[in-house]
């Protein structure tokens, strides 16, 4: 994470309140699994991480207007700013403040994780879009690469849903999973795209970064499918899987609120 900010542009501070959030998200991660009880600091440090990302997100997003008159990378930070908005709405709903289970089936304790994806979804659908625009501007998409890119999805993402998926869990749940596993799986391997299309191993390191990012995010959400969601019988490994998905998915989302700068400064 430190050579991350190395690489990115030293004028704006950036990249230090986004290793500031993933600072406050690995100490969470550490209080949350050697002293659990501590829930004042773990919801302090929790809140601080989502309300740096969110500045950031806006603070870049207004750097890129500012610096540059192309309305495709104004777009593209525009998408990543709304996706991190919807995303945190989801969080929020993830943290189940009315503390309701087994709404849906009575063997998925943790079902509420299911009403989150209503945000996360579409929050996601929009980084891919971002991605899909910041690929773009390097190389044309093939019919081809589409149907490509299309048939790995499904078979991943059907394959990683087989594995985890219990009877009994239910039609909703199985429908709202399935249905984001779908569209999480196509933001992870669009970072390996993103790799490939500026440069592959001989890409920017800050493009590097962002594509790790995206990676986290699928990985993110994969933990909570087969640790919190269907692991366990049901029952999830909880809380221990909360806090080690918060680090996790913060990190990613640190990375990935970089994408419109980073693919404003490429070369």
């Amino acid at each position: 994470m430190a050579s991350a900010i190395n690489s990115l542009s030293i004028k704006h501070p950036h990249q230090i309140i986004s290793f500031i959030a993933w600072l406050c998200a690995l100490v969470v991660l550490l209080v949350g699994l050697i002293t659990p009880d501590k829930k004042e600091i773990l919801l302090l440090l929790t809140v601080s991480s989502l309300c740096l990302l969110m500045f950031n997100s806006v603070a870049m997003t207004t750097w890129v207007f500012h610096q540059f008159k192309d309305k495709q990378l104004r777009f593209i930070a525009l998408l990543c700013s709304a996706a991190l908005m919807l995303c945190t709405v989801g969080d929020v709903i993830n943290f189940n403040l009315s503390q309701h289970y087994h709404r849906y089936a009575t063997l998925i304790k943790h079902d509420y994780l299911v009403d989150s994806i209503l945000l996360f979804a579409p929050g996601y659908s929009l980084l891919f879009l971002a991605c899909v625009l910041a690929y773009k501007r390097q190389q044309a998409i093939s019919r081809l690469k589409s149907a490509f890119f299309i048939v790995v999805v499904l078979v991943v993402s059907a394959t990683s849903l087989a594995s985890m998926y219990l009877d009994g869990a239910g039609i909703p749940i199985l429908a709202m999973t399935g249905f984001y596993s779908v569209v999480v799986t196509a933001v992870g391997l669009m970072g390996l795209m993103l790799v490939v299309v500026y440069g592959g191993f001989y890409a920017p390191k800050p493009i590097m970064w962002v594509s790790l990012g995206l990676l986290l995010a699928a990985l993110a959400d994969a933990i909570i499918g087969a640790f919190w969601i269907y692991g366990n019988q049901g029952q999830g490994f909880y809380p221990q899987v909360r806090y080690i998905n918060w680090f996790i998915y913060i990190s990613s989302q640190c990375l990935v609120i970089h994408l419109a700068k980073v693919v404003a400064l490429a070369k």
